[in-house]
């Protein structure tokens, strides 16, 4: 078993796996981000934003496909949708290089996506308009694919604190700190039972920035006003059993806020935990933290 450091998909990522494996996962991690990032022309992300009908991936199509099952799932809390306000807010570059937009934000409705995916041509079609932008969702499908295909018993892939880890009854337990978004210390540390866990984080900390009037912006759209989400939630941490699902139900957690979002979610997933962490900094959690 080693651990291995690297950057990918805009994030750190932690490998704690045999060489081998560690491998395997940094060629498929670098194959899924050259195909979705938003940031390189030639990705079908790129290509399909540009308009359609566009001839894509069958690994672009699964994932879209996905989503769009999240987004219906979700009654369209979770929209694949939301490049354009993205871009409309100063985001339309690698967060490394994000700087003051150059106008204000002028969130507009996102409303109701029109998208064709045709599975026969493998091609898609979206609205005049509209963006993809998978981001977090497309990170956690990718590790938990990676996670299922690893051929170890013992072992855990993270990715800014997106992680899947798996170990065999009676293994030496992963015990996963919850980063504090408002304080130096940690909002608690979670022992992971056997078999595989995920967990995903979503914050408005981490990647936030001001426009040209010193407006606070963060990367979570809320899909029914079209600007930066703004309930009392400023990050939320779901523990499931599949870490795309995760990330659709912690950035719900965060649009909703920490009364109405852990009922839904009781509703969304009955098996799933969650930890969530107010504008005051007080944490909530549905599980023991150590």
């Amino acid at each position: 078993m080693r651990v291995l450091r690297e950057r990918i998909m805009g994030t750190d990522l932690l490998l704690v796996l045999p060489p081998q494996e560690q491998a395997a996962v940094l060629t498929w991690l670098r194959d899924v981000e050259r195909t979705f990032s938003r940031f390189d022309p030639a990705s079908d992300t790129s290509r399909v934003n540009a308009g359609g009908p566009v001839v894509v991936s069958e690994l672009f199509l699964t994932v879209l496909d996905e989503a769009v099952g999240h987004f219906g799932a979700t009654g369209g809390l979770f929209n694949p949708f939301l490049g354009a306000e993205l871009v409309r807010i100063g985001y339309a570059s690698d967060f490394a290089l994000v700087g003051t937009p150059e106008v204000a934000a002028t969130p507009v409705p996102a409303g109701v996506p029109s998208v064709h995916l045709d599975h026969d041509r493998r091609a898609v079609t979206l609205s005049p308009g509209l963006a993809v932008d998978l981001g977090g969702f497309v990170k956690g499908w990718s590790v938990q694919r990676a996670a299922e295909a690893a051929r170890v018993p013992y072992g855990m892939i993270d990715a800014g604190g997106d992680l899947v880890a798996w170990r065999p009854e009676g293994g030496p337990p992963w015990r996963v700190g919850v980063e504090h978004p408002l304080r130096e210390r940690p909002a608690g540390v979670l022992e992971l039972a056997a078999g595989t866990t995920a967990v995903a984080t979503s914050s408005v900390v981490r990647r936030s920035w001001r426009d040209r009037t010193g407006a606070g912006l963060h990367h979570i759209i809320d899909p029914r006003t079209g600007g930066p989400a703004d309930s009392d939630c400023v990050q939320a941490t779901v523990m499931t059993a599949d870490l795309a699902a995760a990330e659709v139900c912690a950035t719900c957690l965060i649009l909703l806020g920490t009364r109405e979002g852990p009922e839904w979610l009781a509703g969304q997933d009955p098996a799933a935990e969650w930890i969530t962490v107010d504008r005051d900094g007080r944490v909530r959690s549905s599980v023991a933290l150590a």
